[in-house]
């Protein structure tokens, strides 16, 4: 289910669960689609989703990691075996179990990422167990999403609309250790030096900087508090 609302209620809670550390299970359902958050003690451990689209054989195509024509046999052979798809992915050769490892925690933050481009039912029940390595702060997460997949048009028209609003700039914190964690790239780096001097977001576009990137950069920081 693609939308390009934001859904801030969830966004707002996942923000929360971090900030005391607690666990849940959270759920949001919009008709017949239905994507589960999984957080550990603040940290995003996994994610659920009924849309094909969302499964790790689908992805892996769509990404071009894997062939199409490969996925129904390969499929029907891990249902033979009774075993998961990526472990007979990484059997037959056709990924190796580092790719298999990067790909499910992407998986795992796209269906965070599409959940909080939904607007739906949201619960929030105990924590279930999960058989997952995984273990990323939900800042982190929140932010990869933002520059990534959230829908560019529900960052601009959601959550950076009032940034324009304001008559002073605002200064964005890069001291914090949650800056660090997202291991920003040269490009995003220079641009968030400009925020942090206070340049107002609407100066930096006109300034010429690249548009989506200043976008979901400010989206990302925005979404998890860095940037106020």
């Amino acid at each position: 289910m693609t939308t390009l609302a934001l859904n801030r209620i969830l966004l707002w809670l996942l923000m929360d669960l971090e900030r005391r550390e607690v666990s849940a299970c959270v759920t949001v359902l919009a008709g017949k689609a239905k994507r589960v958050v999984q957080v550990q003690h603040g940290q995003l451990v996994g994610a659920e989703s009924n849309l094909k689209s969302e499964r790790l054989g689908d992805m892996l195509v769509s990404e071009g990691l894997l062939d199409a024509v490969l996925l129904e046999p390969v499929a029907a052979e891990a249902a033979r075996r009774q075993t998961l798809l990526g472990e007979q992915l990484v059997t037959d050769g056709l990924l190796s179990a580092a790719d298999l490892r990067a790909a499910l925690d992407r998986q795992v933050v796209f269906r965070m990422a599409a959940a909080l481009s939904m607007r739906g039912i949201i619960t929030s029940d105990p924590p279930r167990s999960v058989q997952s390595s995984m273990q990323v702060p939900l800042t982190v997460a929140v932010a990869t999403a933002f520059r990534q997949w959230v829908p560019l048009a529900a960052i601009e028209s959601e959550l950076l609309a009032s940034t324009e609003e304001d008559e002073e700039p605002v200064v964005l914190d890069d001291t914090t250790p949650a800056f660090a964690l997202l291991e920003l790239g040269p490009a995003e780096l220079r641009l968030a030096k400009r925020l942090t001097r206070g340049e107002r977001l609407g100066d930096l576009l006109e300034s010429g900087a690249p548009r989506e990137p200043v976008l979901r950069l400010a989206g990302a920081l925005r979404a998890t508090g860095m940037w106020r």
